[in-house]
């Protein structure tokens, strides 16, 4: 969806659930994936989520961190969030074990461009649509989120 439709607070909203309610993950992994973003900087993101981000992690290179982060998630059942895509992530290079039926573990990302769905694979795609006025102004005012003025 475009930019401004709520992706981010849909996401934020997935990682509070996942992080704080019981459910089938063992580790919820939340990352950043802006437009300047580099697989060091996933892997930086990741890292901190899964508690390391000393100096030697800064210092480790690339295909160190893939070996690392692989070799956590591998054995693990786990949610990767990743918010705002602008293109194409290579997941083994980041180090994330392709999730599917057997590991069941799953990738959710945001994007603004539908292409980076089928590039990523995306086995399914859920469009956020900007709210109709009506609703957009019933939000606004606090009648949407039951607030009685």
């Amino acid at each position: 969806g475009m930019g401004g439709v709520g992706k981010t607070t849909l996401l934020t909203k997935l990682n509070n659930k996942f992080s704080t309610t019981p459910n089938d993950f063992e580790v919820v992994i939340w990352a950043l994936a802006s437009k300047d973003s580099d697989v060091g900087k996933i892997q930086d993101r990741i890292g901190r989520n899964l508690g390391i981000s000393d100096h030697s992690w800064k210092n480790t290179s690339v295909d160190q961190k893939a070996t690392y982060i692989y070799g956590v998630l591998r054995k693990k059942r786990f949610v990767v969030l990743l918010d705002d895509l602008w293109e194409r992530v290579d997941l083994k290079q980041v180090g994330i074990p392709k999730p599917n039926q057997e590991n069941g573990s799953k990738l959710i990302f945001t994007t603004r461009n539908l292409e980076v769905c089928g590039e990523m694979g995306a086995q399914k795609k859920i469009k956020v649509e900007c709210l109709e006025t009506e609703k957009a102004w019933e939000l606004f005012h606090g009648e949407g989120l039951g607030i009685v003025p």
